[in-house]
């Protein structure tokens, strides 16, 4: 039997749309329905449109695109423009907005060829109050956010690769949850023109896929570098179990450790590194600045549309409105500091591997789980990638994070793809 579109990789369907093996209308057909077959358990998207999206693919294959990602469909946190389609931050405040013109990353990957095939779920403002969505490795967990149906349908095999943004562990956490990868770029590194803002000091854009290849396509084509082949490479990798190791899940550490183990076994080089005393003041910088700056960017909803706003939202500006400027001043101060001796660090590995969550996803819905552990490397405004590796002791998966220093962006993801051949072995 031939294998449904849906379940490939956006790699593997921009080739086999090259060769003549398969049509953009196909792909998007089988895409939809596994979205049929599933998105009432697992709630991923807040807007779909099937006559639309089937309509673009058949355009597609009418008037077939050049680009890498020809005919490939792919997901849109719902926080990112998209002309004419219900873009609503995951707030009823916006529930009517449409915007008029595509963001900048929408209009490189349909440039490229890329199908949007509707907008996935969104915590409220890309923060830490829930959507509809569920984990589709158990429906009774959180499957992480804020990015939780880019995640979700991902994972799900409903879409090959799905957009997402991080200002805390928005990429990182539900990579890790739901068992795909998944790519935070450096800060600055890939344009947020068209994405909702939250702080210019910690957001990023960020890819979820099934696949390292698939993150370094849709980097190449978001960048507009055009590296976006997979390169053998040995990393030299420093294994940090950082300030919060305290707080990992037994299990979560059995399986960090299990990982240096296997790598050492096979040849690669890896040292543990201890984390420096600087990582010591990060989180509550981090907190500092992410609150600050949400209580100045969303000041606007904040002050004249409270009754829409959850508690916990109110909570979060109101906790940025009491920061002093003395107190957002030492929080750069820490950030610096991080970054000078961590700097010294990168002269002599090419990643560092840290946990990406605490454990596997938290039971219950009511919250998408702590971003304890994305926090510091988000602050310090570098790339990172949510590599699945493992099983909790509830058979949900768990990640390991790897992270590149600022601008690495290319050369993180091979590293990654290295790693994870190694540990695929086993």
């Amino acid at each position: 039997m031939k294998m449904k579109s849906n379940l490939l990789s956006a790699t593997e369907i921009a080739q086999k749309i090259k060769s003549g093996q398969t049509t953009a209308t196909i792909v998007m057909q089988d895409c939809l329905a596994r979205i049929q077959e599933r998105e009432e358990l697992i709630g991923a998207f807040s807007y779909i449109d099937y006559d639309k999206a089937l309509e673009l693919a058949e355009l597609a294959d009418k008037n077939p695109s050049e680009g890498p990602l020809s005919g490939v469909p792919f997901a849109v946190k719902d926080i990112i423009d998209v002309e004419g389609y219900p873009i609503t931050q995951g707030s009823p405040i916006y529930q009517n907005r449409i915007p008029k013109k595509n963001a900048e990353c929408i209009k490189r990957l349909t440039e490229a060829g890329a199908i949007p095939i509707g907008i996935t779920v969104s915590t409220e403002f890309a923060c830490f109050t829930p959507g509809t969505t569920v984990n589709p490795h158990n429906p009774t967990h959180t499957p992480g956010g804020s990015s939780s149906g880019s995640a979700a349908a991902v994972a799900d095999k409903m879409v090959p690769f799905g957009l997402g943004s991080q200002t805390a562990a928005s990429l990182v956490r539900p990579g890790s949850y739901c068992g795909i990868f998944a790519y935070k770029s450096s800060n600055g590194y890939l344009s947020l023109d068209g994405v909702l803002a939250l702080s210019s000091n910690l957001d990023s854009l960020g890819v979820l896929a099934r696949t390292p290849d698939d993150l370094q396509l849709a980097r190449s084509v978001l960048s507009g570098d055009q590296q976006s082949s997979i390169n053998a490479v040995k990393p030299r990798i420093a294994f940090m179990k950082g300030p919060h190791w305290d707080e990992l899940s037994e299990d979560a550490k059995v399986n960090f450790e299990k990982s240096f183990a296997l790598l050492k076994e096979k040849g690669a080089q890896v040292k543990y590194v201890d984390h420096p005393k600087e990582f010591n003041l990060l989180t509550e910088a981090h907190k500092t600045i992410m609150t600050r700056d949400i209580s100045q960017s969303r000041r606007f909803e904040y002050e004249n549309c409270r009754s829409q706003l959850s508690d916990k939202f109110i909570e979060l500006v109101e906790e940025g409105l009491a920061r002093t400027d003395e107190d957002y001043m030492e929080a750069l101060s820490a950030r610096e500091r991080g970054l000078r001796v961590l700097s010294l660090m990168y002269n002599f590995y090419d990643v560092i591997i840290a946990p990406a969550t605490s454990g596997e996803a938290s039971m219950g819905l009511m919250a998408t789980g702590d971003p304890l552990y994305s926090r510091d490397w988000t602050l310090l405004q570098l790339p990172a990638v949510s590599m699945p590796f493992g099983k909790g002791k509830t058979n949900l998966p768990l990640s390991l994070q790897i992270i590149g220093w600022y601008g690495w962006d290319h050369d993180l993801i091979n590293y990654s793809a290295s790693i994870n051949d190694i540990l695929s072995e086993e």
